[in-house]
């Protein structure tokens, strides 16, 4: 990890491709590096695999990711991880966290493929500075238009969590995916493990719930290709 004092120091790929984040949506080029010089942000690299755990010191930052696709997990004092968000640079939307504080949890971010990142100061946002106010402006606009989607993912695993059964939870959270892909057919962006930990539950009695949930007809999937081959049990307008 690596803290950019001069935003110049950014390169032009990486500058285009801020420049199609949500975050920075209606902002040319030199405007981003208006930012990036007054926010002195944290970079992440993140090569496929590699998990990196952010300091404490980052817990009320924000974070983006503007290439690649990553895996941000809490993690318990006992080592336990729970799946907070997958956040990818192809969805318009999902792909901020930290809005909420971390604080006393200990986070890693794993990346699912080679994955670039940013930490800001949540400060280089939230206090006016006369020079790039409208930049702020525009940022914390289009921050509240990224949120929605995350909230509305927190209370989809929120009622994932509270289901009392792995069944439950499963199905529940196939629902979710139907309900946003408008689809009866998609892929999950968790491994085994990750899905495991998502729903906070164990990986082998997940996989017996997904099998017999398969051989009952209900579902079929395919590595992390699922179809609801029961649409009564997932309805979506």
């Amino acid at each position: 990890m690596e803290k950019y004092i001069d935003g110049a120091q950014f390169s032009d790929e990486h500058l285009r491709l801020m420049k199609n984040h949500i975050m920075f949506k209606g902002l040319d080029t030199s405007q981003i590096r208006l930012f990036l010089n007054h926010a002195q942000p944290y970079f992440l690299q993140i090569e496929e695999g590699q998990t990196i755990r952010l300091p404490a010191e980052l817990s009320d930052y924000i974070g983006l990711v503007f290439s690649g696709h990553v895996i941000v997990y809490g993690v318990d004092y006992s080592g336990n991880r729970l799946l907070h968000n997958s956040l990818e640079s192809s969805e318009s939307s999902g792909t901020l966290f930290s809005i909420l504080d971390y604080r006393n949890t200990l986070v890693e971010v794993e990346g699912k493929v080679h994955s670039l990142m940013l930490m800001l100061d949540r400060s280089a946002v939230y206090e006016p500075s006369g020079d790039i106010i409208e930049i702020q402006n525009r940022i914390l606009v289009n921050m509240i238009d990224s949120q929605r989607q995350m909230f509305t993912d927190l209370s989809w695993h929120l009622y994932c969590l509270c289901q009392r059964t792995i069944r439950d939870k499963i199905l529940k959270l196939l629902q979710f995916c139907v309900e946003r892909h408008k689809s009866y057919e998609f892929d999950i962006p968790f491994s085994r493990e990750d899905m495991a930990n998502y729903l906070a539950v164990d990986r082998a009695s997940l996989s017996r719930s997904l099998s017999e949930l398969k051989s009952e007809g209900i579902i079929d999937f395919r590595k992390n290709h699922f179809s609801v081959l029961s649409p009564q049990h997932f309805k979506y307008n």
